[in-house]
């Protein structure tokens, strides 16, 4: 998930030079929406033809002027008239049009990337980065928050808001507020070239993705593959001017949609061998090399956790968390690799003594290009299942319709389309119609269907494309705290890259896809559910390594009856999935889970490995080397070495999991442990769902997370109910 967040960095906001105090006294100018469209929308919505890129840059030019300015006016609060409205109130609200300003750029960057786009990113990417990094620096600013923060009154405030004092100093600490000038100079400097490298980590990632395709004008080539997929390969091929009608080629490229079948499907080994090949070359080509890149970060990474006073990177980025230090994280890693590592070794026997009964001789290795392939044909004959026979029953309208019934029904909401149009620039919006970047593109409101009130709205961005980032993630555009009784909605952008309609069939997933929709959507609910007294405490400004569990939690709804039913009818016959094929769906869900588990775990112990020992295991070395060093032991034996997956796993580089990717298994073991409570008391029932969205979803980061598990579950986390769950403990 690709969000900003208040507290995922150790510093939120900056103070620079004092303005002159007549530029503060006056209340700042209210802004026309036409003239500032990444500041304000008019009408609750952005105006998607207005945001240029250059427009983006003049606008968070004047937002950082702005929120300077709203600094200045803390600075300036005396002793003895600080109160919540003037310090830690103001301070709350200051940045929220930068962040705002900053989330539209991205968006485009993220979702209409042009050279253009690309240009802004890199020019306000330093401005930005100087202007978070400064907040440590004002001595001013520190001296207001520590004294207000000292004030009596501060015990009378809720709970909320003395949580959020307690933030923002500890904010200002980790940052290094204390610190003398030349290391708090030292630490700009850092995180601006920080800044600086995960943009051109992203780029190198997205050019050299863009860079690679494989055309195949021999349909035996493609032996196994899908008559779907090969209608859409042909299609893109056709699109970038290879083949004819009469003479089809087909485009392999690097979204997942498209090379992830080959891989998983293709029945000619060298087609797979070229693929993984191109596969590969994310970040790791002469031209979009991003060992280099890496190599920095964790340098300056490094020096950035000494310089603030802490052991490493990874206890300044947990400190704050749930787990509360780099070496409770690997500890926690660790653990959890050990208790699998006895079910590893026997998958990977089982699965090598099946190759070996395939090709008639012992297989002690497999090529990285055919282990998806193998454990496909392995899961589809132990389990008697293809998980593509879901493939007709999975019709996009269809999973939508279901997916919002189940939670619509759950969470008691109430979930509609809106009007919506995709314009030119200078053309009219008509009256009641909101705009969208891409005809293609859904607007959905959601409301509460007790009250009737507006919680928020989502965006609905489902395809792949050239010019759009692969993955998945919800971004949030705008969030806000409860003003009085009332709260204006939400909003934010949920982003997909799952299977495309074709010429003669509309879109038809495959279970993976689903998976992801419904994980997806659980963010989105967490965001718009959000009803907190605070903006920053707002659906997913939660920890770090709570921020997966209703998303993770949302994954149970597409593997059991009460889900499944909702929304899979075969797109022509509208028939219900068989019951045979559900029962097949149901036991191939944990079938070889310790492969899985260990490739999360792999990366999660090579992000921490790398920002607790880095010196020690990595400088200075290459970094496809290194990397298998430390992940061998858990890895599967290969024929070839591969890349190291930190090329390319923007996660832990540029979108603020460093030190950080523990938490996706982290938060599943909470997910799994919540979901016990919905199979004892039922997967739909109402009064559970309620629970859980008072407990979690509408509390946000306004208490502990720990505290807000507590409730649901009336206990502490059950570290072994992942792995009970998955069937490795008892």
């Amino acid at each position: 998930m690709k969000l900003r967040s208040l507290f995922l960095t150790a510093a939120a906001w900056a103070c620079t030079a004092p303005l002159p105090a007549q530029q503060t006294e006056a209340p700042l100018p209210v802004l026309a929406a036409e003239q500032h469209p990444f500041l304000e929308w008019g009408g609750g919505y952005p105006r998607w033809s207005r945001l240029t890129p250059q427009q983006g840059v003049a606008d968070i030019r004047l937002a950082i002027e702005r929120a300077r300015q709203r600094i200045e006016a803390i600075c300036q609060v005396q002793p003895a008239e600080a109160a919540w409205e003037n310090t830690f109130g103001a301070y709350e609200q200051m940045e929220h049009e930068l962040a705002t300003a900053e989330g539209l750029l991205y968006h485009l960057f993220s979702l209409m990337d042009t050279p253009e786009v690309r240009a802004a990113q890199a020019e306000v990417a330093p401005l930005t980065a100087e202007f978070s990094s400064s907040v440590a620096a004002n001595e001013r600013l520190w001296a207001v928050i520590r004294h207000a923060a000292s004030c009596p009154w501060v015990r009378s405030l809720s709970a909320a808001r003395q949580r959020f004092v307690q933030q923002v100093v500890d904010s200002f600490k980790d940052s290094g507020a204390d610190l003398p000038a030349d290391k708090k100079a030292r630490k700009m400097q850092i995180e601006k070239e920080l800044a600086e490298l995960c943009l051109q980590f992203d780029k190198n990632c997205k050019d050299s993705v863009d860079a690679w395709q494989l055309v195949i004008d021999d349909k035996s080539r493609l032996a196994g593959l899908s008559e779907d997929w090969l209608s859409r390969a042909a299609a893109k091929a056709h699109e970038r001017g290879f083949g004819t009608p009469e003479k089809p080629c087909w485009l392999i490229t690097l979204d997942f949609a498209s090379v992830g079948d080959v891989l998983r499907k293709c029945e000619v080994e060298e087609t797979r061998r070229l693929c993984w090949e191109g596969r590969c070359t994310e970040g790791n080509t002469a031209q979009f090399d991003n060992a280099p890149v890496v190599h920095r970060v964790m340098e300056l990474r490094s020096e950035l956790a000494t310089l603030l006073g802490f052991g490493t990177y990874a206890d300044l980025a947990t400190a704050r968390r749930m787990v509360g230090s780099g070496e409770n994280a690997l500890s926690f890693v660790d653990d959890m690799m050990h208790k699998v590592k006895p079910h590893f070794d026997r998958e990977v026997n089982a699965l090598l003594d099946y190759v070996s009964r395939l090709k008639g001789e012992r297989v002690s290795r497999l090529n990285p290009w055919d282990t998806n392939y193998y454990m496909t044909k392995l899961r589809e004959e132990a389990c008697r299942f293809d998980s593509d026979e879901l493939r007709p029953y999975h019709k996009k309208e269809n999973v939508l319709a279901g997916m919002f019934s189940i939670f619509e029904s759950l969470y008691a909401i109430r979930i509609s389309e809106l009007p919506t149009a995709c314009l030119k620039p200078g053309e009219e919006l008509p009256a009641g119609v909101h705009e969208v970047w891409l005809p293609e593109v859904k607007l959905y409101a959601m409301h509460d269907a007790a009250t009737g009130r507006h919680m928020g709205s989502f965006y609905l961005d489902l395809h792949p494309r050239s010019n759009k980032s692969d993955g998945a993630w919800v971004m949030g555009l705008r969030h806000h705290g409860r003003q009085g009784d009332t709260r204006p909605p939400h909003l934010v952008v949920l982003v997909c890259n799952l299977k495309s309609p074709t010429a003669d069939k509309p879109a038809l997933f495959t279970h993976l896809d689903v998976l992801t929709l419904f994980h997806e959507f659980g963010h989105t609910l967490h965001s718009l559910l959000g009803d907190a007294e605070l903006t920053s405490h707002t659906g997913t400004r939660v920890s770090r390594d709570f921020v997966e569990l209703p998303s993770q939690l949302n994954e149970n709804w597409v593997w059991i009856p009460e889900g499944v039913t909702a929304y899979a009818r075969h797109w022509e016959t509208n028939e219900a999935l068989p019951a045979e094929l559900l029962r097949k769906l149901q036991e191939s869900r944990f079938f070889m889970p310790a492969m899985d588990a260990m490739s999360q775990l792999r990366m999660a112990k090579l992000d921490l490995e790398m920002h607790m020992n880095y010196d020690s295991k990595f400088r200075g070395r290459n970094l496809d080397e290194a990397t298998r060093a430390v992940l061998d032991p858990w890895t599967l034996p290969l024929t070839k070495g591969v890349p190291s997956i930190m090329r390319c796993l923007s996660h832990c580089i540029s979108a603020g999991y460093a030190a950080g990717y523990y938490s996706y298994k982290w938060a599943e073991v909470l997910a799994a442990d919540a979901f016990t409570r919905f199979e004892k008391e039922g997967p739909t029932n109402t009064a559970t769902g309620a629970d859980f969205r008072r407990a979690v979803l509408s509390t946000g980061g306004s208490r502990a997370e720990s505290e807000s598990f507590r409730t649901f579950m009336g206990r502490d986390p059950n570290p072994d109910a992942l792995l009970q769950q998955q069937g490795m403990i008892e």
